[in-house]
C-alpha cells in the first residue's frame, strides 16, 4: 500500500513540474508560438426557421480574410493570429439582412439571417390605406423622403424630376421659391390647370410645394384607374400621395441638418459688343433700304474708332454688360431643419422645425424665405382605438423687383449707358433702363401664410375591422404689397439736380395692396376590413365618404397719388386716384361616397374593384353628380408549379391588367353652368335713342348641363424581381381617352357674349414606362443602380370641327396635341432668279427663306398662303423622358448620381435667340453673326452654307414665320445631383454621445449636354430668369 502511495506521488511530482516547465515555455515562446500557430472560428449560418445557408460570406473586419459556409451552412475560419479587442464578424448572404457579431473572446458562433425586405415586400400609401407592393393590381410609383432630401432643392416639386417614369417635371427657370409644372402620363384635358395632379398631403388635399422636404417619408403617385379611381373627380391627370414622418416607439431622438449653397448662372447665351451690333444694324438698314448706303445708322468712323472714344469717353461711348450689371456672380442660399422625435407604447409624436433662405441673382429685390413647423402626434387612447392629431404650420417670405429684368435683360444692347459716371441713372433706350428700375424702381413682396390640422381616430371594435374617422381644416392668408417708385433718369451732363423724366417702369409712385384668404376643411369616414378565409383566401374592403367644403376671396387697394415715395403705405398717399375692390370671391364643395373591394387567393391570383360616386357644386343640380368604376386584376405566375424551373432565376413575377374611369371637375371657374354678372358697357334705350350705357351685364354666354371631364383608363404591367432579388424590372403600356372635353363652342357675335363652353372634345393618350434597378453587395461595398424610361403620345379627338392655332402650335382632330404647325422650308434663296420662279409670301429677296408651295386657291397666281401651305411639322411636346440614380455605399462614404433627361423634342429656335434687332433695337445674337447669315458681303460660297436668312427687319415676319427650318433637336442629358458623404465612425461618435455624424458635398445642375445654342439651357425660358447651378454643402447630425 505504502508503495503504490509513493508511486502516485512520484507521478504527481513529475506532472507537476511537466507542467510547470510546460507553462514556463510558453510564457518564454509565446510570441514565436503564436504567429506560428492558427487561430480558429467556427460556426454555422442559418435561417430563421433553421435551415442551413450555403454560401454565406463570414469576413473578419478590417481584414480580408473570410470564408464561405458549406453546404450544412457551417464555416471555419482559420486565421495567423488572435483577432483585435474590437474586431467583428460580419456575416452576409443576398436576400438576407447582414450581421455584425463581436468577436472578443468566442471561438463558436451560431448566427441566425433573417430575411431582408425586399421592393416587393415594400409598404405603399394607396387611397384611404396601405398595401404590400407584392399585392397591388394598378400602376404606381414611390420615391423615399431619404432620395427627395438628397436632392437638395428649394421645392418640392422639383425633387421629382426623373425620380419616377410616366412623371414628367419641367420648369423654366430657377428663380427662389420657383415652382415646376408635374404632368403624369401626359396631357388629360385642355382646360388651363385641369392636367396638374391631385396632390394629398396624408390623406388630405394640398400643394405640393406646402410642405417642407425634411418632413417627407415617401410620395406615391398613383398612375392608372385601378390605383387612383378612388379619387373619383379629381384624378384624371393622376394623384400624388405624400406621406409625412412619424414617430417610432423607439424612444427619443433628435436630428439636426444643416445645408449652406452657392448659386450660379448655368449657361448664359452671348450677344454682340457695341462694334459688332452696330456694323449688324447697319448691314440691316442696308438690306431693307440699299439706296441708303452701308452706314445709315452708324457712321464707319464712329465704328472704327469707337473702342478709343470708349477709353477717352464711356459715358458717351459705353459698352455695358446688362447681364454683369443686373446680376451677382453667386447667390447664397441655407436650409436649416430641425427634427424631434419621442416614442412610447402609448403616445408617438415628431417635432420638426424648418427655416429656408434664398437668395437671389439679382443685385436688388430677390429673396425668398421660408419657416416650416409641424407637429404629428399618435396616441393610443385604449388598445381598440387610437388617435392621432397634426399641425403644420408655414410662412414664405417674397421678395420681387417691382419689374423684374428677366423679361429683357439678355438683349439689351451695350450702347445704351445704365448709370453716368456721376451716379445718375441714364436714360438707357429711350428712358427703358432695367438697372435703374430693378435698384430703385420699387419692389414686390409677398407674404403667405398657411395652417393646417389634421384630427384622426380609429377604432378597431373587432379583429379585422377598422373606422377612421378625420377632420382637417386648412387656412391661409396672403398679403401682397407692390410698390412703384417714380425713377427719373437724367441726360448726359444735364446740369440740373432734378429731373422731370422718368424711366418707363416707374413713371409714378404707385402702391397696390391685395389681401387674400382661403378656408377649407375636409370631412372623412370610411371603414377598412380585412379577413383571411381558410389560409387561402385573403379579403378585405373598403368604404367611405368624403365632404369637402372651400372659400376664397381677395380684396385690392391702389393709390397712385404719392407725395413722395419713401413710405410704401397707402396711407402715405393722397386721397385722389384710390381704387378698392373686391376680386376672386368664389366657394366650391364636393360630397363624395367610395368603396374598394380587394381579393386574392394565395397571393397568386389578385382582383380588386373600386367605385366613387362624387358630386361637385361646380355643376348644376341635374348634372352635378357622377360614378366612377374601376376593375383590375394581378397574376403572380410565379407561384406556378410548371414555372418552378424559373425560380433559380425568376423570384417574382406579376401581371396587371386594370380599366377604369376618371374624372376631371377643374373646368373653367367655379360656376360654369351660371351666368356670370359684369360691370360692363351695355346697350339700353335713352328714350328712343339705343345708347350704350354702364352698368351690370351678361357678358358670357353659358351652357347649363355642362359635366364632368371623363378619363377612361386601360393598363396592362408586368412587375418582376430576379437574380435573388438583385434585378428588378416593372413596365406598363397605357391608353387613356378623355370625352366630354370642355371646349369654347362659337356663337353669333351678334349676340354680344363671350363664347360659352360645353363637353365636345375628345382626346386619346397612348404610352409606356419602364423602370429598371440592380442593387447588390461586395462585402461591404454596396451599390445599386436605377434607371426609368416612359413616353407618350397625346392626340385630338373630335373637338367640334374646330382648329386652335396659336404660338406656332395647333389643336386639330387627328393630330398629336400642340403639333408644331407652320411652312417647310426650301432653304435660303440664293440668287433673284430662284426667288423669281418661286411662289412667295410677297415680296421677298435673295436672304430670305424658301417656303414649299402646298397649295393654291388661285393656280394661276400661285402664293405662299397661310390658309394653305402651312403643314403639322412634328410634336412640339418632349418624348422619351428618363432618369436614373447611381449609389454607391463603403465603410461610411455614400456617393450618389441622379441624371435625367429628354430623349426626342423637337424645340424651336424662338426669336429671342435668332432674331437680329428685335423691336428695332434689341441686340443680335453671336451665333448668327461672323459669316452665319446670309450677306451681301460673305462669297457665294459662304451663303451657300449660311445657316440663317440674311439681317432683315422689313422681311421679319417671312423670315422667322413658324417653319421647319427653326426646329432643332431639343434633346439632353443632365446630371440632376453628384453627392458625397460620409458618415463618421460609430466608434468614434459613442464616445461623445452622438448617434451619427454625415457631412456631405452636392453638386446640382452642373453638368448638361444638348443640341441647344450656346449658352441657352434646354429649359430656361427665353424671357425667365437663368437656370442656376449649385455648390451645397451640408451636415446631419443625430442625437
Amino acid at each position: 500500500m505504502k508503495k503504490s502511495y509513493d508511486e502516485f506521488q512520484r507521478k504527481c511530482d513529475f506532472r507537476t513540474i511537466a507542467a510547470f516547465c510546460a507553462l514556463l515555455a510558453a510564457i518564454v515562446f509565446a510570441p514565436s508560438y503564436a504567429s506560428a500557430q492558427n487561430f480558429t472560428l467556427k460556426g454555422s449560418v442559418k435561417t430563421g426557421e433553421g435551415d442551413p445557408i450555403a454560401g454565406a460570406t463570414v469576413i473578419l473586419s478590417g481584414t480580408q480574410q473570410g470564408v464561405t459556409s458549406d453546404a450544412q451552412g457551417n464555416f471555419t475560419l482559420s486565421l495567423t493570429r488572435k483577432p483585435a479587442a474590437d474586431a467583428s464578424l460580419i456575416v452576409s448572404y443576398l436576400g438576407y439582412k447582414s450581421q455584425t457579431l463581436p468577436v472578443g473572446n468566442r471561438t463558436m458562433f451560431d448566427v441566425v439571417l433573417t430575411e431582408e425586405a425586399t421592393a416587393m415586400d415594400e409598404v405603399v400609401v394607396v387611397g384611404y390605406g396601405t398595401v404590400r407592393k407584392k399585392d397591388l393590381t394598378g400602376s404606381l410609383s414611390s420615391v423615399g423622403g431619404e432620395t427627395i432630401l438628397n436632392r437638395q432643392t428649394q421645392t418640392l416639386s422639383q425633387a421629382l424630376q426623373g425620380a419616377m417614369p410616366g412623371v414628367t417635371v419641367t420648369r423654366t427657370n430657377s428663380a427662389p421659391g420657383g415652382s415646376a409644372t408635374i404632368r403624369i402620363r401626359g396631357i388629360t384635358s385642355m382646360t388651363e390647370g385641369a392636367s396638374d395632379p391631385y396632390v394629398l398631403i396624408d390623406g388630405v388635399a394640398g400643394s405640393i410645394d406646402d410642405i417642407n422636404p425634411n418632413d417627407i417619408e415617401n410620395i406615391t403617385v398613383l398612375k392608372d384607374a385601378a390605383s387612383a379611381s378612388i379619387y373619383g373627380s379629381q384624378a384624371a391627370a393622376g394623384v400624388i400621395l405624400i406621406t409625412t414622418k412619424r414617430a417610432s416607439q423607439s424612444g427619443a431622438s433628435v436630428t439636426y441638418n444643416y445645408t449652406l449653397g452657392l448659386d450660379y448662372q448655368s449657361r448664359t447665351p452671348e450677344y454682340m459688343n457695341a462694334t459688332d451690333y452696330m456694323a449688324a444694324v447697319n448691314e440691316l438698314r442696308y438690306n431693307d433700304l440699299p439706296s441708303g448706303g452701308w452706314y445709315q445708322e452708324y457712321s464707319r468712323e464712329m465704328i472704327e474708332n469707337y473702342w478709343l472714344l470708349n477709353r477717352e469717353n464711356p459715358d458717351l461711348y459705353p459698352n455695358v454688360d446688362w447681364m454683369d450689371l443686373l446680376l451677382k456672380d453667386k447667390g447664397v442660399r441655407q436650409s436649416h431643419s430641425l427634427t424631434i422625435q419621442a416614442g412610447g407604447e402609448k403616445v408617438r409624436s415628431v417635432l420638426s422645425l424648418g427655416y429656408d433662405d434664398v437668395e437671389g441673382l439679382f443685385r436688388k429685390n430677390l429673396s425668398w424665405q421660408r419657416y416650416t413647423a409641424r407637429l404629428n402626434n399618435d396616441i393610443k387612447v385604449f388598445k381598440w382605438m387610437n388617435a392621432s392629431a397634426d399641425i403644420s404650420l408655414r410662412y414664405t417670405d417674397q421678395l420681387n423687383p417691382h419689374a423684374s429684368p428677366s423679361s429683357i435683360m439678355r438683349y439689351i444692347p451695350p450702347i445704351y449707358q445704365a448709370v453716368w459716371s456721376d451716379g445718375r441713372y441714364a436714360p438707357g433706350k429711350d428712358g427703358t433702363n432695367k438697372y435703374a428700375a430693378l435698384m430703385s424702381g420699387g419692389e414686390k413682396t409677398t407674404d403667405k401664410y398657411l395652417a393646417n390640422a389634421k384630427f384622426q381616430i380609429d377604432i378597431t371594435p373587432v379583429k379585422g375591422l377598422t373606422v377612421t374617422g378625420i377632420f382637417a381644416p386648412q387656412f391661409s392668408y396672403t398679403k401682397i404689397k407692390d410698390f412703384q417708385r417714380q425713377t427719373s433718369y437724367f441726360n448726359y451732363q444735364e446740369e440740373s439736380l432734378t429731373s422731370t423724366k422718368y424711366i418707363s417702369d416707374a413713371k409714378t409712385t404707385t402702391l397696390e395692396e391685395t389681401r387674400g384668404d382661403t378656408f377649407s376643411h375636409t370631412t372623412q369616414v370610411y371603414a377598412n376590413y380585412q379577413h383571411t378565409f381558410g389560409q387561402d383566401h385573403n379579403f378585405s374592403a373598403m368604404i367611405g365618404y368624403e365632404n369637402y367644403w372651400y372659400q376664397e376671396g381677395d380684396i385690392v387697394a391702389k393709390k397712385s397719388s404719392f407725395a413722395h415715395s419713401l413710405i410704401p403705405d397707402l396711407s402715405a398717399g393722397g386721397s385722389e386716384d384710390v381704387t378698392a375692390n373686391s376680386k376672386n370671391v368664389n366657394e366650391l364643395a364636393r360630397r363624395s361616397y367610395f368603396g374598394r373591394l380587394m381579393y386574392n387567393y394565395r397571393s397568386k391570383y389578385y382582383i380588386q374593384g373600386n367605385i366613387r360616386r362624387d358630386g361637385s357644386s361646380r355643376f348644376a343640380p341635374d348634372c352635378r353628380w357622377g360614378t366612377f368604376l374601376s376593375a383590375s386584376a394581378g397574376w403572380v405566375f410565379t407561384q406556378e408549379r410548371f414555372l418552378e424551373g424559373l425560380r433559380r432565376v425568376l423570384d417574382h413575377g406579376k401581371l396587371r391588367i386594370s380599366y377604369g374611369e376618371l374624372g376631371n371637375e377643374r373646368i373653367k371657374g367655379y360656376y360654369p353652368y351660371q351666368a356670370v354678372l359684369a360691370n360692363n358697357n351695355v346697350v339700353g334705350y335713352t328714350g328712343t335713342t339705343l345708347t350704350a350705357l354702364s352698368g351690370y351685364a351678361q357678358a358670357a354666354a353659358i351652357v347649363s348641363d355642362i359635366t364632368w371631364e371623363t378619363t377612361a383608363t386601360v393598363d396592362v404591367g408586368i412587375d418582376l424581381s430576379l437574380l435573388s432579388n438583385r434585378l428588378s424590372l416593372t413596365a406598363d403600356w397605357y391608353y387613356k381617352k378623355t370625352r366630354d372635353m370642355l371646349l369654347q363652342v362659337p356663337i353669333a357675335p351678334i349676340m354680344g357674349l363671350s363664347d360659352p363652353y360645353d363637353n365636345i372634345g375628345d382626346m386619346n393618350t397612348k404610352g409606356w414606362e419602364i423602370t429598371l434597378g440592380w442593387r447588390d453587395h461586395v462585402g461591404d461595398f454596396n451599390y445599386g443602380v436605377t434607371f426609368n424610361l416612359s413616353d407618350d403620345v397625346s392626340t385630338m379627338g373630335y373637338i367640334g370641327n374646330k382648329e386652335v392655332i396659336s404660338g406656332g402650335k395647333i389643336i386639330r382632330e387627328g393630330d398629336e396635341y400642340q403639333s408644331w404647325y407652320g411652312y417647310v422650308c426650301e432653304g435660303i434663296y440664293q440668287t433673284q432668279a430662284e426667288v423669281d420662279n418661286s411662289a412667295t409670301t410677297g415680296t421677298v429677296y435673295p436672304g430670305d427663306l424658301h417656303y414649299r408651295n402646298l397649295a393654291d386657291a388661285d393656280p394661276d397666281s400661285p402664293l405662299i398662303n397661310a390658309e394653305y401651305d402651312r403643314t403639322v411639322l412634328g410634336s412640339s411636346l418632349p418624348h422619351f423622358n428618363y432618369g436614373g440614380t447611381i449609389d454607391l455605399a463603403w465603410r461610411g462614404i455614400d456617393f450618389n448620381l441622379t441624371f435625367q433627361g429628354v430623349g426626342k423634342r423637337n424645340s424651336y429656335l424662338t426669336d429671342e435667340m435668332v432674331q437680329p434687332l428685335r423691336s428695332q433695337w434689341y441686340n443680335v445674337p453671336t451665333i448668327v453673326g461672323g459669316g452665319n447669315s446670309w450677306s451681301r458681303k460673305n462669297t457665294i460660297e459662304q451663303n451657300q452654307h449660311a445657316k440663317y436668312p440674311r439681317y432683315s427687319w422689313n422681311n421679319a415676319n417671312n423670315n422667322y414665320a413658324i417653319s421647319d427650318f427653326w426646329i432643332f433637336d431639343g434633346s439632353y442629358f443632365r446630371v440632376k445631383n453628384i453627392t458625397l458623404g460620409y458618415t463618421l465612425p460609430q466608434k468614434w461618435m459613442n464616445r461623445v454621445h452622438v448617434k451619427s455624424l454625415r457631412f456631405a458635398v452636392t453638386l446640382t445642375d452642373f453638368f448638361t449636354y444638348s443640341h441647344f445654342p450656346e449658352g441657352w439651357d434646354p429649359e430656361v425660358g427665353t424671357t425667365a430668369y437663368p437656370i442656376t447651378k449649385s455648390v451645397l454643402f451640408s451636415a446631419q447630425l443625430k442625437f
